[in-house]
């Protein structure tokens, strides 16, 4: 990952923020580390500053560490894949007690941030190539909001539409509220010139529509070919959009604008999305 392939130029650089918005899938960095993608840069006290430094941009960010990161506490053992292949990985953490250790760790860590104003704290999970997942599904409850996502995609190479749908069609089996960048394990298959086709867009937003979640506009690396269709086809079934920033450098922080010009570009009015939020007050709330 290369953070010049995560930061947006606007083709409207001038553009100010047309009303204030939510990101509702966002990683931390520094100590305790429950991402161990995101640089130490990004931490909840540099949130904070974003409030401060753009208060016409930022309504509130959900901080949704990844499920494996946390279970398992060596990353060259969550990373790269290695667990995703081998469920076998998991299992001397999960014996030892580190996995729960953790996770009750990031659910602590929430409470120093965890208002349900600004401040959410949720979840970004995935499946193992069995289907299993590296914390309990049970746990999931605690959240104000479950991301799952698909960020390992192993196979034949010009199978890569097949491999899409088997690999979505196993992060649905994750109670959820989101499917998080939904379209992105494509994103080497499409160009401006030559995006994702109707048909693939269509079916990915049916299957997640046919599972009862939404689906997510991410900004962390810009598919802005592809992510326009995918909103206005979630707004012709009524699905649930969520806007993310999905930040890892707080260099992207000036990413909102790839949000102002999806829409734009969709030709759907901000107050016409189904947005998501969370549907009930969760543990942790106040």
């Amino acid at each position: 990952m290369s953070i010049e392939d995560c930061i947006y130029t606007s083709y409207n650089p001038k553009r100010r923020p047309s009303h204030k918005w939510r990101s509702w899938h966002d990683h931390t960095g520094c100590y305790p580390r429950f991402s161990y993608c995101p640089t130490a840069g990004l931490s909840i006290a540099r949130y904070e500053a974003a409030f401060e430094q753009e208060p016409d941009v930022w309504e509130s960010f959900a901080i949704t560490d990844h499920a494996f990161s946390i279970a398992i506490p060596d990353p060259s053992v969550s990373w790269p894949w290695a667990w995703y292949e081998d469920s076998s990985l998991l299992e001397k953490y999960i014996a030892s007690g580190d996995t729960k250790r953790r996770l009750d760790q990031y659910m602590e860590f929430g409470k120093t941030f965890r208002d349900g104003v600004r401040f959410f704290q949720g979840i970004e999970i995935e499946s193992d190539l069995r289907g299993r997942t590296a914390i309990p599904i049970e746990a999931l409850k605690d959240f104000d909001i479950v991301i799952a996502s698909v960020h390992h995609n192993p196979g034949d190479s010009g199978k890569w539409a097949e491999r899409h749908f088997f690999q979505l069609e196993k992060a649905l089996k994750i109670p959820c509220d989101i499917v998080g960048h939904p379209i992105r394990n494509m994103r080497s298959h499409s160009t401006p010139e030559k995006p994702l086709s109707k048909e693939i867009i269509g079916a990915t937003l049916d299957l997640i529509k046919q599972a009862g979640a939404g689906i997510e506009v991410n900004a962390h690396y810009p598919q802005l070919q592809d992510d326009v269709p995918l909103l206005q086809g979630a707004c012709e079934r009524g699905m649930v959009v969520a806007f993310s920033m999905d930040l890892h450098y707080p260099e992207e922080f000036g990413n909102w604008r790839y949000f102002e010009d999806v829409v734009e570009q969709s030709g759907i009015a901000y107050d016409k999305l189904n947005l998501f939020m969370p549907k009930t007050k969760r543990e942790g709330n106040t």
